[in-house]
């Protein structure tokens, strides 16, 4: 009791927090008492055209590009998800939502798209709201965004199979199957495992009324590949000249991608220089492909080869090159076999890169090496490397677990000196460990910084100081903090209050 009554007599770093929340209430209190206008009080945007007369369904508004801009401070109605699944699952879908939308009573934009494509349980229902959105603006089926959407709609909640009904359900509404709708709904088959129905579906396509093209032979292909079955892929592969089509560059980083999955790394090279031989330059995404291909293989001396040989070829390595050779070694050879060869390679790169120094990182963290992830993170701070916050966060916690605490107080401190932000998690996994190990004095440095920088400011977060708090035994401050939490919850209902 004595430690408690000591730290009690001392100013907390609850109390010298206090006078600048009084001060920061004080001064949004004011600000809310200078707004005088309409839209202060009433702040939902006025409506623009009629409401929808059935009173079951709520009118929508969703901001369009075909409709002039609105000021963006007027907040407009969130989007009425059951309206959209009553409409879609009528047979009249169409005819209905094409009224709606000359009444402007739906609007269409990327986001609000993605939002209704993304809350259907159905997966029938996005497929059909996607076919409507492109027979009001074609320009959307290019968007990435909202085509990966409903990819993943179509795997988490398919399949949506090609049935007879579905077709010509999609022909009642004065559309059809599209080269585009077909790709997607392939990719979804492909990722769900039905290899055989993709092949059974593309052999058929010209009832839907398609020809047969690179591109959907490519869809193919990737969808055969995803789905485990190389030797289908490679029958597809076959059959491109037989149709008139011709591989290019995607086609051949497909297959290299089948192939190196499954470790078959000689057969990338065949395929490597057949694409070569056709006129096609191997990209970033080959290279990537094949070092993974060869870190899987377990020939690591193969994959710092094709690096170097990626920047004589001029082609930089991107995110994904540096994380596939580092999680590769990590993935194939012993940790500390993979970290003495990744130290070796980067002790010779000349431009550290920052992704690299990432992974090695968290792998590192991962595999639990908390002595090579400390001289690790010394080389990076020696070189001029900005330690990424949630990799540091990471990094520290398997310190903290695994090193000896004045050692890991000594990183965190030089790293904090760097402007490196440090989360709420590691701060408090180092409180508790230097409280519970008798260091109150550097316990209650963190815990000052910690609140400085404004990482307790809601009730979980206060819930985890405060679980920290018992944890270590500290019950006078865990009450401090518990008495903290619930002052600001009652001033933040008053303050709610005042404004109604």
């Amino acid at each position: 009791m004595r430690r408690f009554c000591s730290l009690a007599s001392r100013a907390s770093p609850f109390e010298k927090e206090q006078h600048c929340q009084t001060k920061l209430r004080v001064q949004k209190s004011a600000k809310v008492k200078s707004l005088t206008t309409p839209f202060a009080r009433n702040p939902a945007a006025p409506s623009t055209g009629k409401n929808f007369k059935d009173p079951n369904l709520n009118p929508i508004s969703i901001t369009s590009a075909a409709v002039p801009k609105q000021n963006p401070r007027l907040h407009s109605k969130p989007i009425d998800h059951q309206y959209f699944t009553h409409i879609l699952s009528r047979k009249d879908w169409y005819i209905l939502l094409r009224q709606e939308f000359k009444a402007r009573r739906v609007n269409l934009n990327c986001q609000s798209i993605i939002s209704i494509l993304q809350n259907q349980e159905n997966p029938l229902l996005p497929l059909r709201f996607y076919i409507w959105v492109l027979s009001i603006n074609p320009s959307f089926g290019k968007n990435q965004s909202i085509r990966g959407v409903l990819s993943n709609t179509l795997y988490r909640k398919g399949p949506v199979l090609l049935s007879a009904e579905l077709v010509q359900d999609i022909r009642n509404s004065g559309s059809g199957i599209t080269e585009d709708l077909l790709c997607v709904l392939i990719g979804s088959w492909g990722r769900l495992g039905l290899a055989k129905y993709c092949a059974e579906v593309y052999e058929q396509i010209s009832y839907l009324g398609l020809s047969p093209s690179t591109r959907l032979y490519n869809a193919v292909i990737d969808a055969l590949v995803k789905a485990n079955s190389l030797d289908l892929a490679y029958l597809k592969f076959q059959q491109m000249q037989v149709d008139k089509c011709f591989p290019d560059r995607f086609t051949y980083n497909i297959l290299i991608h089948g192939v190196c999955k499954v470790g078959l790394v000689d057969e990338a090279l065949r395929l490597l220089k057949q694409m070569e031989g056709m006129g096609f330059a191997p990209n970033v995404f080959t290279y990537t492909i094949l070092i993974d291909g060869f870190c899987t293989a377990k020939r690591v001396d193969e994959a710092f080869a094709f690096l170097e040989k990626m920047k004589e070829k001029n082609v930089t390595p991107n995110t994904a090159t540096y994380r596939s050779l580092v999680n590769g070694l990590f993935r194939c050879l012993s940790p500390s076999e993979a970290f003495k060869l990744l130290s070796r390679w980067v002790d010779r790169e000349l431009n550290l890169p920052k992704v690299a120094c990432d992974a090695m990182l968290c792998c590192l963290s991962d595999s639990f090496l908390p002595r090579e992830a400390a001289a690790f993170l010394r080389k990076c701070c020696q070189r001029g490397y900005a330690v990424d916050s949630s990799t540091f966060d990471v990094t520290m916690t398997c310190l903290i677990k695994g090193l000896d605490l004045e050692e890991t107080c000594q990183l965190l401190d030089k790293f904090t000196e760097l402007g490196t932000k440090v989360g709420l998690r590691t701060y408090l996994l180092i409180i508790e460990v230097l409280f519970s190990s008798g260091r109150e004095e550097k316990g209650n440095q963190y815990l000052k910084q910690m609140l400085h920088d404004g990482l307790v400011r809601n009730v979980n977060s206060y819930n985890m100081l405060i679980d920290c708090f018992c944890k270590a035994k500290m019950i006078g401050l865990a009450s401090e903090a518990f008495s903290k939490m619930h002052n600001r919850e009652v001033m933040r209902l008053r303050r709610h209050k005042d404004c109604f």
